[in-house]
Formats: C-alpha cells, sequence, structure tokens
C-alpha cells in the first residue's frame, strides 16, 4: 500500500482514446496510471499518481511517446495519503452475481448482503485488485455457472486461479464453498496483496498462492476449473500448458481478452484443443464492455 505524499496526473480524454488507454495499461499490469468515469454520463480522465513530481514527469513522458495525442495539459496537484485513498473511494462500489459479493473495505459496516451470501472483503489500493474491471467479472461469473453446474458439499473439486492478482477469484472460490483451492501470480511483488486481502478475510480458509509462471505453475490433469484472467498476448503462446491442465470434464475460463479478438483466441483453442484432448469439447464467450471471455468445457 502506497504512504504519505503522493502526486497526481489528471486530464480528461475522449471515450475512444479511454478504450485505447485502459488496454494499454491493462497489458501493462500493475501500472500507476487508470482511466476513471464517476458516472456514464461524466467525461473520462487518465489519471496516475506517483511518489514524487520526477516520478510523474517521467511516466508522462513515456505515455507520450506511446500516445503522441494526448492532451496537452495534465493537472498536477499534491494529495496526502488519506486524500489518495478516497480517490478511488469514489470509483469502486460494491458488486454482486447471485449469491456472489465483493465489498470494499470502506463499506463493511453499511452493506449488508443477504443472508447465506458468499462475501469477499477488498482493498481497492491496486489496479485490477478491486473486482471493478470487466475482465475480472467475467471470470466470477463463469466460477458462479460452475459452483451452480458441479458444486456438492464435501466433493472434491480442484480450483486454480492463474495470474492470481489480488486473489479475489480465489478468495471467491472459497466463499462460495470450494475447499481446494489455490492461486500463483508470474509477480511475486502481488503476494503481499493476497495477503492483505486474507487478513481482511478471516471467514475464509487459508489459500495457498505461489509464484509462477503458466508453463511452471501449472500441473497436467490439475483442474476442474481453471480460470486465467490474463490477456491474449499471453494465453495464445501458453495455451497447452491451460488445456493439458484441465482433467477430463474440466472446464477452462479464459478472460483478459478484447472484443475484437476473440474470434482469433477461439480459433486457436479449438484448434489446440483437438490437438491435445480430441474433438469432445464444447466453446462459447460472453462480453462485457470492450471485453470478452472465452469457456471452454471438456467432454468426460
Amino acid at each position: 500500500m502506497q504512504t504519505g505524499t503522493q502526486f497526481e496526473l489528471r486530464a480528461e480524454v475522449c471515450a475512444e482514446m479511454a478504450e485505447a488507454l485502459e488496454v494499454y495499461f491493462y497489458e501493462c499490469g500493475l501500472s500507476p496510471w487508470g482511466i476513471v468515469q464517476k458516472e456514464r454520463t461524466d467525461p473520462y480522465a487518465v489519471f496516475g499518481f506517483f511518489p514524487d513530481t520526477a516520478a510523474a514527469d517521467r511516466a508522462l513522458g513515456e505515455l507520450r511517446a506511446a500516445f503522441p495525442e494526448l492532451p496537452e495539459d495534465f493537472e498536477l496537484q499534491e494529495v496526502i495519503d488519506a486524500d489518495w485513498q478516497n480517490a478511488y473511494k469514489k470509483f469502486v462500489k460494491p458488486w454482486s452475481d447471485r449469491q456472489l459479493h465483493w465489498i470494499p473495505l470502506w463499506d463493511r459496516e453499511d452493506c449488508t448482503p443477504p443472508e447465506g451470501s458468499a462475501i469477499v472483503y477488498l482493498d481497492a489500493g491496486m489496479a485490477f485488485g478491486t473486482g471493478c474491471h470487466e475482465t475480472t467479472r467475467l471470470c466470477a461469473r463463469r466460477l458462479i455457472d460452475f459452483y451452480e453446474a458441479r458444486f456438492t458439499a464435501g466433493t472434491p473439486l480442484k480450483i486454480v486461479d492463474a495470474g492470481c492478482g489480488s486473489g479475489v477469484l480465489a478468495f471467491s472460490a472459497v466463499a462460495l464453498g470450494f475447499e481446494d483451492v489455490r492461486g500463483f501470480d508470474y509477480d511475486a511483488d502481488v503476494l503481499s496483496v493476497c495477503e492483505g486481502n486474507a487478513q481482511e478475510n478471516p471467514h475464509l480458509a487459508k489459500i495457498p498462492f505461489s509464484v509462477g509462471t503458466l508453463e511452471t505453475g501449472l500441473i497436467p490433469k490439475e483442474c476442474d476449473l481453471l480460470l486465467a484472467n490474463i490477456q491474449t498476448n499471453v494465453l495464445i503462446p501458453d495455451s497447452d500448458y491451460l488445456i493439458k491442465a484441465l482433467k477430463d470434464g474440466g472446464t477452462l475460463a479464459l478472460s483478459g481478452i478484447l472484443v475484437s479478438e476473440i474470434k482469433a483466441v477461439q480459433e486457436h483453442f479449438h484448434a489446440r484443443c483437438v490437438a491435445l484432448r480430441g474433438a469432445g469439447f464444447t466453446m462459447d464467450s460472453r462480453e462485457d464492455g470492450e471485453w470478452a471471455d472465452l469457456c471452454l468445457q471438456l467432454e468426460n
């Protein structure tokens, strides 16, 4: 978590540029930049938080190199830690689908889900750790679908959250009642975020998180459900590791895919699944904004 004084850069951008920047920030991973829109009728803004003005200047120069058409004038202001945290609270809201509820920490006392809900409390201090992004929600819906189709108390089902980030999907699986859940990410820094979120959810069983890539973090025929909210430029070259990690009858839920990319991803995974596992599988896709997912279901 960042503390002390921060410096914020901010500028309004058009919807087309906001979309392009969002894709760029997503592919960069834990970027200091973000895109916000308080209400659907409000303008978009690109913003970033930095430890000092020199870091802000360097980051803006790098962003301009990638996007020369950025607005000329960015507003720079100094904010204290409390203001920095409160800035996020304006845009991060509770989210739910069916019985699953994601609640920011500051709404813990004010948000009361229905009795029997699966609840995950989250710190919104890290990008893509809040559950706000469409790609995360797409994966969460697939997790709930799997729960409704396959869950029976006491039945051993293995769920792996590949590229776990803040661990929100792994925590959600445990909240729903799954007992054999683990997560991994190539970035060792995010494991501290997972640990922080674990401490905020003492009602959930402990989840093992580790450092790994799709090559090193997956075990062949391990997964009943494999969640991979990553991005297309990783999913396609590492597709074989994902497909091989499924048990017979297993489900693979992919996200981090732009709508414009989904056809290519479908065609690639169809071809690789035929080559590696035979023709016994089905695939379907959903969309949320400019993002899409792909769900691949193997037959037994």
